[in-house]
């Protein structure tokens, strides 16, 4: 038995590789989080989070493997399907992928092999985030308004982006299977 403690370290940095959506459905998108989502979206584009996580590792090691993963991926389509919600696990109203949703995971997977293992508070679902940390009648009219979605749209790239200063900041744009 080892009688040494063991050391707990502090993440290093934050990271996050995201789908982005192009336009035009990033403005039909954005349309909606503004009228249902608050404040909390209106900085954010719209996009479907493949990895978000504090990581230990080196911030090359991490992009790396972004690269490696994206170069190893071919393009794929996306549909977005009517607006779910997380409720009462979470209080978020989301559109879920009726298509592309086992691409997302197997890059979700793969982005999650090597320097990028790290535990999630929650399981991932792939989405994209209509409304969060809003009033319950914000959350119900986008429920209600959004049940006849069909959207959908190419994937081309992942993006990378980190937190300094305590924002979410974009890195690189990297496409899929160079």
């Amino acid at each position: 038995m080892n009688d040494q403690a063991t050391e707990v370290e502090d993440p290093q940095f934050t990271l996050g590789v995201v789908i982005p959506v192009p336009e035009p459905q990033r403005s039909v998108l954005r349309e909606w989080r503004r009228k249902f989502g608050g404040a909390d979206t209106e900085s954010i584009d719209p996009h479907i989070t493949l990895v978000s996580g504090d990581y230990l590792k080196s911030w090359e090691q991490a992009a790396t493997q972004v690269h490696r993963v994206a170069a190893d991926s071919s393009q794929f389509s996306v549909r977005l399907a009517s607006a779910r919600s997380f409720q009462p696990a979470s209080q978020v109203v989301y559109l879920p992928l009726a298509e592309g949703s086992q691409r997302c995971w197997a890059l979700h997977e793969a982005l999650l092999a090597g320097p990028l293992r790290h535990e999630s508070t929650f399981d991932y679902h792939p989405h994209l985030t209509i409304a969060q940390n809003v009033p319950e009648a914000d959350l119900a009219a986008a429920y209600t308004a959004l049940q006849e979605v069909e959207l959908s749209f190419e994937v081309h790239s992942v993006q990378l982006f980190d937190t300094r200063d305590g924002a979410w900041n974009f890195c690189e744009q990297i496409a899929l299977g160079r």
